[in-house]
C-alpha cells in the first residue's frame, strides 16, 4: 500500500501564472519555479462577449476580475466569493503590504475602451496561505451585489470532468500588444490526490481564475500554476488547488466571511473531549469534517472511520491556531501506523488508496504542542 504526503510544493517544474512574466510574481514556495502558466496545445479560448447573456458562463463571467497589482507592477485575476469578499493567489497577494493599491475591473472585455471601466479599490487585506495558494481582499463598494458572485463546491467530481476557465488574458507570445480582455477556456480536469489537474488553456496573468465545474457551475478550485512552457507560451497541463481544501480552511479560519452555500459548523467546534484512546475514538464518516482541539500536552484525539471497498482516501488536517504544531497519523489495529504527516506547515495531509476496512486516526501535538484544528475526510 503506497500512501504518499501530497504537497503544492511540486518536484517537477511547476510554472506560477501572475504578470507577463514579472519575477515578482513567482511562487514563494522554496522551490525553483517562473512566471506563466500555459497553453496546451492550440490555442482554444473566446471573449466571454460570445456566451449567452443568462448562460451559467456569462454569469459566472460577470463575478471575475482584472486585477492590478501596483506591488508588483504585474496583474492578476480574482472572482468575487460575495458581495464584497475577492479570491485570488497568495502568489498575487503574498503580504497584507501588497495588496496596498490593489484595484478590481469587471469590465475589462472586448468592445470596451481600456481605461474606462469602473475600478473597485480591494486594498483591504483578509488573509491568506500559501500552501492552499489563495488571498482574501474586501473591496469598497460591494462590486458582488451589482456583478454577482460564485459558488465554491466541496463536492468531488470525476475523471475527465468537463470545466472551463474565466481568467483576464490574451496570447501575447504571438502578439505582443494584445489586450488582455475577459476569457472563457474550456477543458477537462481530474482531481488527482488533493490537486486539481487541467487542460484549459491560460497564460501569465491568468493566476487566480476560478475554475468551474462545467455542468453545475461551481468553483471546483482556484488557477494558479502550469508545467512547461515552451518559449512560446505552450506546455502540458495545468494545475488548480481544490475548493475540498480551501473551503473548510476558509471556514475554520476566517469565520466571519460567509460563502454561498457553507457555514462554519459551531455545532462540532471540539468533537475530540473523550476520544484520548483508540477503544473511545470518534466516529467519522467519510466526506465529513470536524473541528477539535488539543488542548494539553499530554491530548491526543483518536478517529474512526469506515472504508467499505477499495477506494482512494484524502484526509486534510487543517491547524487553526497559529504556529501550533499538530501531526498526524493513520492508523489500522493489525499493521500500526500506515500513514503520517509530521509537516511544521498548517496544513498537514494523508492520501492513498486503502482497502476495505476500519481505520483510525490520531491526531497529538509536537513535543507537547497545543491548538485547534479541523480534520476532513474526502
Amino acid at each position: 500500500m503506497n500512501l504518499r504526503l501530497l504537497s503544492l510544493t511540486f518536484t517537477i517544474l511547476v510554472i506560477a501564472s501572475c504578470g507577463r512574466g514579472n519575477s515578482s510574481s513567482e511562487l514563494r514556495s522554496g522551490t525553483e519555479v517562473t512566471a506563466s502558466s500555459i497553453i496546451v496545445g492550440g490555442l482554444e479560448w473566446s471573449d466571454v462577449t460570445g456566451l449567452g447573456d443568462q448562460s451559467g458562463e456569462s454569469v459566472n463571467a460577470r463575478a471575475v476580475a482584472h486585477i492590478d497589482l501596483p506591488s508588483f507592477g504585474s496583474r492578476c485575476t480574482g472572482f468575487m466569493i460575495n458581495d464584497d469578499i475577492l479570491m485570488t493567489n497568495h502568489h498575487c497577494i503574498p503580504t497584507a503590504g501588497d495588496a496596498k493599491g490593489v484595484t478590481a475591473s469587471f469590465e475589462v472585455v472586448e468592445g470596451i475602451e481600456s481605461g474606462s471601466e469602473q475600478r473597485f479599490d480591494c486594498s483591504t487585506f483578509i488573509g491568506n496561505n500559501q500552501e492552499l495558494d489563495f488571498a482574501l481582499l474586501k473591496c469598497e463598494g460591494s462590486p458582488g451585489s451589482t456583478h454577482g458572485s460564485v459558488k465554491l463546491t466541496t463536492n468531488f467530481f470525476s475523471t475527465n470532468t468537463s470545466i472551463y476557465v474565466i481568467q483576464q488574458n490574451c496570447d501575447y507570445y504571438s502578439d505582443s500588444d494584445c489586450y488582455f480582455t475577459k476569457k472563457i477556456s474550456r477543458g477537462k480536469a481530474s482531481l488527482v490526490g488533493q490537486r486539481v489537474t487541467h487542460d484549459a488553456d491560460t497564460l501569465g496573468g491568468s493566476s487566480g481564475s476560478p475554475v468551474f465545474n462545467g455542468s453545475s457551475h461551481e468553483v471546483v478550485g482556484i488557477h494558479h500554476a502550469g508545467l512547461g512552457n515552451n518559449g512560446n507560451g505552450r506546455g502540458v497541463e495545468n494545475y488548480a488547488v481544490s475548493m475540498t481544501r480551501i473551503v473548510p480552511y476558509i471556514l475554520a479560519n476566517f469565520p466571519a466571511v460567509s460563502l454561498r452555500g457553507h457555514q462554519a459548523d459551531q455545532s462540532q467546534a471540539d468533537q475530540s473531549r473523550n476520544n484520548n484512546t483508540m477503544e473511545g475514538a470518534t466516529q467519522m464518516g467519510r466526506f465529513k469534517r470536524v473541528r477539535g482541539m488539543i488542548d494539553s500536552s499530554s491530548d491526543v484525539d483518536y478517529f474512526e472511520f469506515t472504508v467499505g471497498q477499495t477506494d482512494f482516501v484524502a484526509i486534510d488536517l487543517s491547524i487553526e491556531s497559529f504556529r501550533a504544531d499538530l501531526d498526524i497519523y493513520l492508523i489500522k489495529k493489525e499493521a500500526g501506523v500506515i500513514g503520517r504527516s509530521e509537516s511544521v506547515s498548517s496544513i498537514e495531509e494523508i492520501s492513498g488508496t486503502l482497502s476495505a476496512g476500519t481505520y483510525y486516526l490520531l491526531v497529538k501535538g509536537y513535543r507537547g504542542a497545543t491548538g485547534n484544528y479541523t480534520l476532513t475526510i474526502r
